[in-house]
């Protein structure tokens, strides 16, 4: 990608649209991100401005974000101050990634007032700042505090510049100066001309230099006007070169032909952006939720090794049992004050010493072993079965974790969650709770043979395909005494080759943990032999009359049968 000041510089020609627009509503997506509804020529514009350490950028968009932030202090600063203003001018700060919007609003009591919106898009030091006419910070989206930075970003505080050393604008004749500056001897030419001129990228840079041949005194200005004047012809392409994908406002001779070209630069960063932002979004509540299911695990292993020395403790209690039977029958052997006594074992024969609490009579301390056998007993019968119960919580965090690692949509997240509310293991939200249901999508895929296989990556999915979906005489497959997905043909088994067979296996060998194993055992039954077990953990099953196929996961195959989605 090159979201540089090129890029910014034909951008802002796409986003004449807006000026004289009135911002009706600005909104706030996430931590770093806001969405600004302007009306201008007659029509609804979305403009996105975001300093998301990753994904800075602003452009218009035609996405649906949804807006769970209650406003927090930025956004209602953002409104008071922009809300209703009408935009005057968009400017690029010389050929920096660095944008004013400068807007013409009213104060409370209808006075007249100018507000400047800047926006700087620097990766990770990306900003937003909104300030007066005199540039006199009124807030930014991210604060910088004098203490530990060359710049203070706080209200009140006057504005200035990120600091970066002075370089030349390659839209003006200081351009010519850039010779000069360069040390033609010490190599790395493209560096220096990084260095020394503003708003390049390493990309745009390869462009240059693929048209001058090679840098030379005398072609190096020239080289770089060629290639600004040929990147005003504004046509926006995407490349995928060694599967990674670069998007630039024009054609790149260097790269060859582009893979795909867009009507505008705003729906290529929407298309570009917009699925990343997502996936971002997806991995950053999949994780909160997996740091959830690991710390319950943690919780779950380390109440097993408890029981574990429960049962190992237990293990005395028959021996409690004998020395109050022992105790009992030659309690008349007992002596004040002895501190222990030995007696012949009558089930052995054989001497046993039986210890004593001196301050206790001889019939007290029968009574106390045989509390003691009691307890050990209860704890015994009780630590087996709540050790059972761990253990098949265990199974269930362990396919849970499992599910987590192959997430890849926000359904998927918000089905992982409701799981977890309905286990206990989060709280529910009230304002959550009232949010519309997804319909439970499963994943589809298509064996070579033309037959339908859909797949459940998770609890909820395995057991609205199992259960609900699939019918009595349908293939279901999963990997054998493996964490892994159920997956069903949808076809009767009797119409089902063993083609179709393996590659079903191969695809429930490749959703289960043993995704980079080889000859993987994996299970398969008719959906009658299949039966949800009353009251046991989501996606839990039992099934008999199955056969065992060896199969080997197929990254390649798997994507290649992928067909889709379907409820």
């Amino acid at each position: 990608m090159a979201f540089d000041g090129n890029f910014v510089h034909a951008l802002l020609s796409e986003l004449e649209v807006l000026r004289r627009g009135k911002i009706n509503r600005i909104q706030q997506i996430d931590e770093t991100s806001l969405i600004f509804k302007v009306r201008s020529a007659g029509s609804n514009h979305h403009l996105l401005i975001s300093a998301h350490p990753m994904y800075a950028r602003f452009h218009l968009t035609g996405q649906k974000y949804e807006f769970p932030f209650e406003p927090p202090m930025f956004l209602r600063v953002a409104r008071k101050h922009l809300e209703g203003g009408i935009i005057q001018e968009i400017r690029q700060l010389g050929n920096d990634r660095r944008v004013e919007i400068h807007i013409q609003s009213r104060n409370e009591i209808g006075d007249e007032i100018r507000r400047i919106l800047i926006l700087e898009i620097m990766g990770r030091h990306s900003n937003i700042i909104i300030t007066d006419q005199d540039y006199r910070i009124l807030d930014g989206i991210k604060h910088l505090t004098p203490n530990n930075n060359s710049r203070t970003i706080m209200p009140g505080v006057g504005y200035t510049a990120p600091p970066t050393e002075p370089k030349l604008n390659p839209r003006t004749e200081e351009i010519r100066s850039l010779p000069g500056l360069i040390d033609f001897n010490s190599g790395r030419i493209n560096r220096q001309i990084l260095n020394n001129t503003e708003g390049f990228s390493p990309l745009f840079l390869k462009e240059v230099e693929h048209n001058a041949g090679y840098f030379t005194i005398k072609n190096i200005v020239p080289a770089i006007q060629q290639t600004l004047s040929q990147a005003e012809d504004i046509r926006p392409v995407l490349y995928n070169r060694n599967d990674k994908e670069i998007f630039y406002f024009t054609p790149l001779s260097h790269l060859g032909e582009a893979d795909e070209t867009y009507d505008s630069l705003s729906g290529l960063l929407d298309d570009y952006y917009h699925d990343r932002y997502r996936k971002s979004l997806i991995r950053q509540k999949a994780q909160d939720y997996l740091q959830l299911i690991e710390r319950e695990y943690d919780k779950v292993a380390r109440k097993m090794d408890k029981l574990k020395d429960d049962l190992k403790e237990a293990e005395e209690k028959d021996k409690y049992q004998k020395y109050g039977e022992l105790l009992t029958a030659y309690m008349h052997q007992v002596k004040p004050y002895d501190a222990a006594l030995e007696v012949i074992d009558y089930y052995t024969n054989e001497p046993v010493t039986i210890p004593l609490d001196k301050h206790l009579s001889a019939s007290d301390n029968a009574q106390k072993y045989y509390k003691r056998y009691s307890k050990l007993k209860a704890r015994e019968n009780s630590a087996g079965i709540q050790l059972d119960r761990a253990r098949e919580d265990m199974e269930y965090l362990s396919n849970l974790l499992h599910q987590m690692d192959s997430i890849t949509t926000e359904e998927e997240v918000d089905e992982i969650r409701e799981e977890l509310i309905e286990q206990g293991i989060i709280k529910n939200n009230r304002k959550q709770s009232k949010k519309k249901k997804q319909k439970i999508q499963l994943h589809a895929y298509t064996t070579s043979n033309g037959l339908d296989v859909l797949v459940g990556k998770n609890n909820k999915q395995n057991d609205y395909l199992t259960t609900r979906k699939a019918q009595n005489n349908h293939l279901w497959f999963h990997t054998k005494d493996l964490p892994g997905s159920h997956v069903v043909i949808t076809r009767p088994a009797a119409e089902i080759k063993e083609q179709d067979i393996l590659e079903a296996a191969m695809l429930a060998a490749y959703h289960s943990k043993a995704q980079d194993s080889e000859s993987v055992p994996v299970d398969y039954t008719e959906i009658r032999h299949v039966h949800k077990v009353s009251g046991a953990k989501p996606g839990f099953v039992t099934y008999t009359d199955q056969k065992t196929v060896f199969v080997t996961p197929d990254r390649q195959k798997a994507a290649a049968m992928e067909s889709g989605r379907t409820d």
